[in-house]
């Protein structure tokens, strides 16, 4: 009678788990085509058998419901199928189960399960398989592949001519866009360039960061060099009172312009920012474009003091 149960607890959830003997599960198993015998096998399902169990109570419900047992009885009646079981398999005679197989003790008292081919009405498709040049299966054979029945070595190299046809090189597109972005990047540094060749006077820059004092006159310039060049500021920014130039110069120390100086003339009320330089005459000029671009003045607004 357990057997019985056994087979249709299985069909009906596909799994079942019958204490102290083991766990039967159903196995679904997809179509599969045979490249060598050109048969199409349909899905089919199979039957297998693990010693390990976990008793999840499907047995004693099936025999409660079959039976008309309330489950106290039910488990004493499951105790009883299952010593009739054990003591069939003890024997050494195969245990038939309807539509599942059979289960027997080996030598070593193991169980051992012989699954039933499950019945089917699918039956097995002859079919001729189509080969299309971009989709042909490739099957590799030592070192050669048969693709569509030619054969590929790939060992062998491949020809010059072909392979310099047939394949993308990657500098194709990566050397004209560094040739774009060296041209991007030596137009936006010209100005820069411009700038940087004329090199500002040096200064004490511990003075830099305290206020800046003003005197009465411009700041003592530095002895004459043996060369021609002369030693001058250049003025971008001149105020009417001390406090507004003070204020000034105080921002722009914050912001880092290092090389700014404030002094007043002697004959003038006015209080001057400027930068000093040393260069040739004939770099003046050039000196008041690297101001004009460094401080962002009007040209108008820049003038030589000597």
């Amino acid at each position: 009678m357990l057997q019985q149960y056994i087979t249709e607890v299985l069909f009906k959830q596909q799994s079942c788990s019958v204490p102290q003997v083991g766990t039967f599960t159903i196995q679904h198993i997809p179509a599969h085509f045979s490249v060598v015998d050109q048969v199409l096998t349909p899905p089919r399902q199979q039957v297998n058998f693990d010693t390990r169990w976990e008793d999840d109570g499907s047995c004693l419900h099936w025999i409660s419901q079959k039976e008309n047992l309330v489950d106290a009885v039910a488990s004493l009646k499951l105790d009883k199928y299952l010593q009739q079981f054990r003591e069939s398999l003890q024997t050494g005679q195969p245990i038939d189960l309807p539509g599942v197989g059979s289960l027997r003790l080996d030598p070593f008292g193991q169980i051992r399960f012989t699954p039933q081919e499950l019945p089917d009405a699918w039956q097995p498709i002859a079919l001729q398989q189509v080969l299309r040049p971009e989709s042909a299966p490739k099957v590799l054979q030592g070192t050669t592949e048969v693709v569509n029945h030619e054969v590929v070595e790939h060992m062998s190299a491949i020809p010059e001519e072909f392979e310099s046809q047939g394949r993308f090189r990657w500098w194709w597109v990566i050397v004209p866009l560094l040739l774009i972005a060296g041209g991007i990047a030596i137009y936006l540094l010209k100005d820069e360039w411009q700038s940087a060749s004329i090199v500002p006077a040096e200064k004490d820059t511990t003075s830099q960061q305290a206020i800046a004092p003003v005197t009465d006159s411009l700041p003592a310039m530095q002895p004459e060099p043996v060369s021609d060049s002369i030693n001058y500021y250049v003025v971008f920014q001149t105020f009417r009172t001390q406090g507004e130039a003070q204020k000034m110069y105080e921002k722009r120390i914050r912001w880092e312009q290092n090389e700014v100086v404030m002094f007043t003339a002697k004959d003038s009320a006015t209080y001057n920012l400027a930068v000093p330089f040393r260069t040739l005459p004939a770099d003046t000029t050039m000196a008041k474009d690297s101001v004009e671009h460094r401080f962002k003045v009007p040209k108008s607004a820049i003038r030589i003091e000597e």
